[in-house]
């Protein structure tokens, strides 16, 4: 769509570097924002996604970085931990495992094997002790987490019950005051308000009066 406008542009002649700039870096041109300006609503369309694009990038910008930063770094954290640790167990498997050959009293690895067993059994003991809390913590989260979202759904849908004049008397009243104003517009001193009637819902009082009388509430 070409767009033609009575006012005159005295920077855009004045600014051919900084326009390369902005064409160059930012896909924007001073034509784009004259349409935006001109009420084109593609160009209004592009730059609103623009702007909600830009906006969200800016909002998350912090924490991505943050979070990619700390990702990465854990990541040369865990690969650095492990490759020590797979060399000490080489090391200390390799003497653990001449230790064990030359162990050979029965008396004392029927102690080990007995030390053994009691600290897999507490081990054992102790998780599913830990398991056990876990999942009672975690079952009345879930149970009041449960009853605060149905409780919040249920007045979230009430409230929108009782805002649905609002917003429709709003959008009327938007849209009577255009029409009123093209009125004025075409008729000067001759307009009369009262030959252009508007709708008037009940407000919002008046609803939660009738939710009361019918609810109870």
């Amino acid at each position: 769509m070409k767009s033609s406008y009575l006012l005159k542009n005295l920077v855009t002649s004045k600014s051919r570097h900084l326009e390369k700039q902005l064409k160059g870096k930012f896909n924007a041109s001073s034509h784009l924002v004259i349409r935006g300006l001109m009420g084109d609503k593609a160009a209004l369309k592009l730059i609103g996604q623009m702007g909600n694009d830009g906006a969200k990038i800016s909002e998350f910008a912090p924490q991505v970085r943050e979070q990619m930063l700390a990702a990465i770094k854990g990541t040369e954290d865990l690969n650095v931990v492990l490759a020590d640790i797979y060399k000490q167990a080489g090391v200390s498997g390799e003497k653990i495992e001449r230790a064990v050959q030359s162990t050979i009293l029965a008396d004392t690895h029927l102690a080990n094997i007995l030390e053994e067993m009691q600290i897999d059994f507490d081990s054992a003991k102790e998780r599913e002790e830990q398991r056990h809390s876990q999942s009672m913590d975690n079952i009345k989260l879930k149970a009041w987490v449960d009853k605060h979202m149905m409780q919040i759904d249920g007045e979230y849908q009430m409230l929108q019950t009782e805002l649905r004049t609002d917003i429709k008397q709003q959008t009327i009243d938007l849209q009577h005051d255009k029409e009123l104003g093209k009125y004025y517009l075409e008729m000067g001193n001759n307009a009369r308000d009262e030959y252009k009637p508007k709708k008037q819902y009940a407000g919002r009082s008046i609803i939660q009066s009738i939710k009361e009388t019918l609810l109870g509430f």
